[in-house]
């Protein structure tokens, strides 16, 4: 089983919904496309192509985080709610250049607001998916 310092994806997650919200008020199409790039890349690229987790393993983990082993999780249930932002975030900008402005926003607040709810208390509703659909029971 892959493990992930629990940290790592709850800055992803802080990031993604600034990024999101910020691109709301703005009314930036070109900000969730810059969102979706770096969770695409991340997807695709795993952690040592990850933006934002090169950003936390080498600038802040290092300031804030003691020497030593941290706490780690099973990657599987963030990587599979990472799977679920990327998809709802491409359907957002399908919406928002293919005319449906009003879906491609509503689709992009979804995901600002899932992904905040994770960062800030933990509870990471892809996650959840994951653990009670996906994962295998255990025996």
């Amino acid at each position: 089983m892959q493990t992930v310092d629990v940290n790592v994806p709850r800055v992803n997650q802080a990031v993604t919904s600034l990024l999101t919200a910020i691109a709301y008020v703005r009314s930036s199409p070109e900000l969730v496309a810059v969102a979706f790039a770096i969770l695409v890349l991340s997807r695709v690229g795993g952690p040592r192509l990850a933006p934002i987790t090169q950003l936390y393993v080498r600038f802040v983990r290092p300031r804030f985080q003691p020497a030593g082993p941290s706490d780690v999780e099973d990657a599987r249930p963030p990587a599979f709610a990472q799977l679920i932002g990327t998809i709802v975030l491409g359907l957002a900008l399908t919406g928002l250049y293919g005319g449906v402005p009003m879906v491609g926003w509503a689709l992009t607040l979804v995901v600002t607001a899932l992904a905040g709810l994770a960062a800030t208390t933990r509870i990471c509703v892809g996650c959840i998916m994951y653990e009670r659909f996906i994962m295998e029971p255990a025996t």
